[in-house]
């Protein structure tokens, strides 16, 4: 791809803290027991103890008679308590060029792909905006979109390095918590921004990242809680997790069942599989002999598998309680032959109520074929305005200078909520505070969202794979 400048061209809100989509880790992860899994990355990976205090001090003021006050309590505790770890400065003295150069490395290809469209899109209607509104620095914002792959491929590192040889200040990217973790050392060691739309790790919340790496996505310490609260609404007494043995699949399945138990659940089983799996069959035996009230599926593409395998066992979503999130909810119905085995299927996954952004997802699929998914396309649109004003508000297109403002714009200034009429309070040199199309952030000092939007989901069994109900409930 050559380097191209981009032409002008004209809910469930959560509030929480020190959170930071989605998904992934190195196929070496251990299993189950072991809650904090292992990975081949020289950063220092939070340990078992660390975990476990910061979930039970995310649970130290529940009130099982409520949880929207327990929510409330989890975001008071958690802002007591910043990172300590990976949000250290950002190193002074980064390359200018006077240009702000943003690339991505987005899911074109690999078991994410589903997502690649929205997000692909997402990016290339933001640098339009901010161009069509002068640009920044005196310039048009530079746009160079990359792949990423999954971890089954060596995509990822290297766009990173052809993103990095263009000068690329920002890099957005990738959707994929794994993916991301095998680049995060290269982009922020090179003194250069990576900002995640979909990265829901917890590790990254800690990862010692020179305070240059962010994220527009929460945490799954919240979507694991956010599941939990639906699971048992819903009814179940008992459950059942079958998850990806990697960094997203862990921490997800881990935070769900933390705040299942803690609310009287009773987990039955707790199954790992790894990323390579063909075969589901043992897994899915498994779920049978459980005979659980729920299950919960934490996975990817290969989710198409473990459904197909569920329903031929007579535990599909037409006769148990199924449960998904972001990583399959949200486009599983194109892998699979026949959609309506997953009718009633239910998930969560982070995304603004659809229906108060059909202006911007109108533009999305004018854009192209979204498939029926529209999950964390607000989410880049907005990592790039957020960079875009930080930059404007540095005077610079230094990395460092840049990460140095990016929690400010979106926190405690006069409220905007487009590029325009944010870079003119800029100009008038107004503090100002981004609320963007995926929610008002007011990122924490870790470089992510204190508030987040959650989509429910419930497949209506319609001939079109991604046909689904969706309801946006309100906790905080």
């Amino acid at each position: 791809m050559q380097k191209s400048r981009v032409k002008r061209v004209g809910a469930l809100l959560v509030g929480m803290s020190l959170i930071a989509a989605a998904c992934g880790d190195d196929d070496d992860d251990e299993p189950v027991e072991d809650s904090t899994p292992e990975a081949e990355e020289p950063a220092e990976e939070p340990s078992e103890e660390e975990t476990t205090d910061t979930t039970e001090a995310m649970d130290e003021d529940m009130d099982e008679g409520d949880m929207d006050e327990e929510t409330t309590d989890t975001t008071e505790a958690m802002d007591e308590e910043p990172a300590e770890e990976g949000d250290g400065e950002a190193a002074a003295g980064c390359d200018s060029d006077g240009v702000l150069t943003i690339g991505t490395i987005l899911p074109v290809t690999g078991d994410l792909a589903f997502l690649g469209p929205p997000e692909i899109a997402g990016a290339d209607l933001a640098v339009e905006d901010i161009n069509a509104a002068g640009g920044v620095l005196g310039a048009d914002v530079i746009l160079e979109q990359g792949d990423s792959g999954d971890t089954t491929t060596d995509t990822a590192n290297l766009e990173v390095d052809r993103l990095l040889a263009a000068g690329s200040d920002a890099i957005m990217g990738a959707a994929s918590s794994a993916v991301s973790k095998t680049v995060i050392d290269k982009i922020t060691g090179s003194c250069t921004i990576q900002f995640s739309p979909a990265n829901t790790s917890p590790d990254f919340t800690t990862y010692d990242d020179n305070g240059l790496y962010f994220r527009t996505a929460p945490s799954d310490l919240l979507q694991g809680r956010v599941l939990a609260n639906v699971v048992l609404e819903d009814g179940a007494e008992t459950a059942s997790v079958l998850y990806r043995q990697e960094s997203y699949g862990i921490g997800l399945a881990e935070a769900f069942q933390e705040n299942f138990t803690a609310n009287g659940g009773v987990i039955d089983e707790f199954l790992a599989y790894a990323v390579d799996t063909e075969s589901f069959d043992a897994e899915v035996d498994a779920l049978v002999e459980a005979g659980s009230d729920a299950i919960i599926v934490i996975g990817f593409a290969e989710s198409a598998s473990i459904l197909t395998t569920m329903n031929e066992r007579g535990i599909g979503p037409a006769d148990v309680a199924v449960y998904g999130t972001d990583g399959n909810i949200g486009g599983i119905g194109a892998e699979l032959a026949d959609p309506s085995i997953i009718a009633g299927m239910r998930g969560t996954e982070p995304s603004v109520d659809l229906t108060t952004i059909t202006e911007f997802t109108d533009r999305l699929d004018a854009a192209g074929d979204m498939g029926g998914v529209y999950a964390y396309g607000a989410e880049t649109y907005d990592s790039i305005i957020i960079t875009a004003l930080a930059a404007a508000v540095a005077g610079s297109d230094d990395p460092s200078a840049i990460a140095a403002e990016i929690n400010g714009v979106t926190k405690d200034g006069e409220k905007c909520t487009t590029f325009a009429d944010c870079i003119a309070l800029v100009d008038a040199g107004t503090d100002i505070d981004y609320d963007g199309l995926g929610g008002p952030y007011e990122f924490v000092d870790a470089g992510e969202p204190a508030a987040a939007s959650f989509r429910i989901a419930t497949y209506d069994g319609a001939d079109t794979p991604n046909s689904e109900l969706d309801e946006y409930v309100f906790a905080s």
